[in-house]
């Protein structure tokens, strides 16, 4: 792979001009895909049929609680699913890798980006964007752009820094939900939480959810398991000589402890 520190397949008025924006609250997995269609110059589809090709997931209301936290886990889409999505809608054209970034991993972010987008690669990254600025959500965005100021990203358009984005990257798969929230879900079925599955149990959802109705805990938020993965997906056109060097390239190695 080339030994570049800075790439950008759009310029930063490029993609303030032919950039889309997510049209729902929980569609930002098909936006970033219809981003990384545009940079790549395939066909792109339109919006409804990203969103069904990447199975997207709304959010439901005025549900139980485990109805509605079962909702919010999987809200969206995941990177396999969009992965998955890719082949949809973009057929034999285009051809795409998850690397997955939890637990950390080892690996030069910058130089690593750049040397897939300076041979004609897309790229995506999907973000536990709670645990960067306190959002509601996870989120997908494209990216188009790195350099020694970051990561440039879609939906919205902005520079992460590289310590700000490994927040999102460098997380376990794991969604916060404010306790207020869930504690007005009626009927208010807490038990069924942790038959929803291991990871729910392993989470505690159950316990915490009664311990914030009692009155024991104070805690702000709910956790409970969801389906992404943080990392990023690499984008090639199908046949070039970039497919087959994701295709060959390894998984990120785990990053030490104490490194």
């Amino acid at each position: 792979m080339a030994d570049a520190r800075e790439f950008f397949t759009w310029s930063h008025q490029e993609a303030r001009r032919m950039a889309m924006s997510q049209t729902g609250a929980s569609n930002c997995g098909a936006t970033a895909l219809l981003n990384v269609l545009a940079a790549l110059k395939v066909r792109i589809p339109s919006i409804g049929d990203a969103e069904r090709a990447v199975h997207t997931n709304s959010r439901k209301r005025n549900v139980s609680v485990s109805e509605y936290l079962a909702a919010r886990s999987v809200a969206g889409t995941t990177a396999e699913d969009i992965v998955a999505g890719c082949s949809t809608v973009a057929g034999e054209d285009v051809r795409s890798r998850f690397f997955s970034f939890y637990p950390p991993r080892e690996v030069d972010l910058q130089r690593w980006l750049a040397g897939w987008l300076s041979q004609g690669c897309s790229a995506m990254a999907t973000l536990n964007t709670q645990r960067m600025y306190g959002a509601d959500y996870w989120h997908h965005q494209m990216i188009y752009g790195v350099s020694d100021a970051g990561v440039s990203v879609t939906n919205g358009i902005e520079d992460l820094g590289f310590d700000e984005i490994r927040l999102g990257l460098e997380s376990p798969s794991t969604l916060q939900i404010h306790a207020p929230t869930a504690l007005r879900c009626s009927p208010f079925d807490a038990e069924a939480c942790d038959g929803l599955g291991e990871a729910w149990a392993a989470h505690g959802v159950t316990k915490q959810l009664l311990e914030l109705q009692s009155g024991k805990s104070k805690a702000e938020y709910v956790y409970i398991p969801a389906a992404y993965n943080a990392g990023i997906t690499i984008f090639a056109r199908a046949g070039s000589a970039a497919w087959e060097e994701l295709q060959r390239a390894p998984e990120l190695p785990p990053l030490l402890e104490g490194s």
